[in-house]
Parts: structure tokens; C-alpha cells; sequence
């Protein structure tokens, strides 16, 4: 296994390109897209290398506003801000810019929905989920795909799957509650072998849902839907000192 920052970014591209990538970016979609929020009217940054999600996610042309960011470069160029007025920056592309995973240069509050595909294994885990807490706003919606420490993909390192720290379920869901982050949803997918895309599309992709079934154990990777959880960190509200008094020495008398 390489370590978290090893796979470059035109790496993740060029698997992307060939036949194989392609059918792999399908049958993440199938079982991603199902949990998409409708993308109209939101500001929706992808990180990582999300293209394969973005290009396959119904309309994302009502967004209000669509940028992506690269992570783990070591400079950090500011990203284009998000327009409260809903108007989309200008040139903005498809790779807007590129940043650190410490620190990402968006504003707090400013970001509907953040979707992540080869991230969060080279980014390392909690600054960055703390990061993108921060930039979400309070309803706002977390996407993450990630490998699975014990499925096929994660083993393979001939896909981009097979490159960085992979998670099990349980440490994924423990990752996202020390960030404050509630999972909604989680799914498995890719739970055939890399090898089983040489079938044909139609074939891979009735094989994989019949896989993916027993549950998120058997997938190559992890697909969660997280929002924040705004009172996970809230302490305990005390009683007042007499209130306190008074129900103790009701229940002496």
C-alpha cells in the first residue's frame, strides 16, 4: 500500500479515460446517485478527483454554483468565492483550484453540499473533515467515497481504489462522529472485483447489485451521506443551584 499522498491526480484522469474507469464511474453512479440531493439552487464543491460523480449527477446545470478543488498540493491557491447572488463565477471550470486538505479557502456557511472521491484516503482524516464542517452550511450535506479496508478494490493497485488509507465501516463512522458529522445514508459498492468489469456493462452491474446486498462489509467502497450535527458538541445544560436543592430535599422528605 502507498502512502496517503501518492497518487497523483492525472493518475485518477488517465483511469478515468480508459473503458475500464469509465464502467467503474457507472457503477459508483448507480448506487450514488439514488442519494444525491437535488443539485438546483446549491453551491456544490467536489474535492479530490470528483469528476466521474459530477458528470454523471442529473442536473447539475440548476446548481447555483459548481467548483472543484484538488487536494494535498503544497501551495494553496485562493479557491473562487462562493456568490451569495447565485451567479456563477466567471470561467469557472470543472478544476477551479487546488488546496490544502488543512485548510480549505472557503468562506464558513458557504458550501450546500461538498462531495469527495479520492480524498479522504490521501488527505489524512480529521482536519479535513473539520475543514469542510466549517465551509458547510448548517443544513449542508457531506458525500464521501471511500475504499473499504476489506474489499477487493482497496487491494488492487492498478485502480486509484488501491492507492492511500483505506477504512473500514467502523472506523469511517467513528472518523465522521469525532468531526461531528451524522451519517443519513451508507451504501456499499463495487463489491465485484476489478476483474469483473471485463464482463461487459449490463453483466458488472447486476453482478454488483447483487453483491452490494448483504451490506457495507462486502463493498469496495464505502458511499456515506452525512450532515453536520450542530449539537453533538453542546454541553449539558445545569440545573440552577436551587432547583437542585429543592428536588433533593423533596426526595429526603
Amino acid at each position: 500500500m502507498l502512502s496517503p499522498r501518492s497518487l497523483p491526480p492525472h493518475d485518477a484522469a488517465s483511469f478515468y479515460a480508459t473503458r475500464r474507469g469509465r464502467r467503474t464511474a457507472d457503477l459508483l453512479a448507480a448506487r450514488l446517485t439514488p442519494l444525491l440531493p437535488s443539485p438546483a439552487g446549491r453551491r456544490i464543491l467536489g474535492l479530490g478527483y470528483p469528476r466521474p460523480i459530477l458528470d454523471r449527477w442529473p442536473g447539475l446545470d440548476q446548481a447555483r454554483w459548481v467548483g472543484t478543488a484538488r487536494l494535498n498540493a503544497p501551495l494553496t491557491r485562493r479557491a473562487p468565492s462562493v456568490d451569495p447572488s447565485g451567479s456563477q463565477p466567471q470561467g469557472l471550470s470543472r478544476r477551479d483550484c487546488v488546496v490544502s486538505a488543512e485548510a480549505l479557502p472557503f468562506d464558513d456557511l458557504s458550501l450546500d453540499c461538498v462531495i469527495m472521491l479520492h480524498g479522504l484516503e490521501f488527505a489524512g482524516n480529521a482536519p479535513l473533515l473539520r475543514a469542510i464542517w466549517k465551509a458547510l452550511a448548517d443544513d449542508g450535506q457531506l458525500v464521501l467515497i471511500v475504499p473499504n479496508r476489506t474489499g477487493f478494490w482497496a487491494h488492487d493497485e492498478s485502480t486509484p481504489f488501491g492507492h492511500g488509507l483505506p477504512y473500514s465501516a467502523g472506523q469511517l463512522d467513528r472518523l465522521l462522529a469525532r468531526a461531528l458529522f451524522r451519517p443519513e445514508a451508507t451504501r456499499a459498492a463495487l463489491a465485484v472485483p476489478p476483474v469483473a468489469l471485463r464482463t461487459g456493462r449490463r453483466a458488472a452491474a447486476g453482478l454488483d447489485r447483487i453483491a452490494c446486498w448483504p451490506g457495507r462489509q462486502f463493498g469496495g467502497v464505502h458511499i456515506v451521506v452525512a450532515r453536520k450535527d450542530l449539537y453533538a458538541g453542546l454541553p449539558l445544560t445545569a440545573e440552577p443551584a436551587g432547583l437542585a436543592r429543592t428536588v433533593m430535599g423533596a426526595g429526603l422528605g
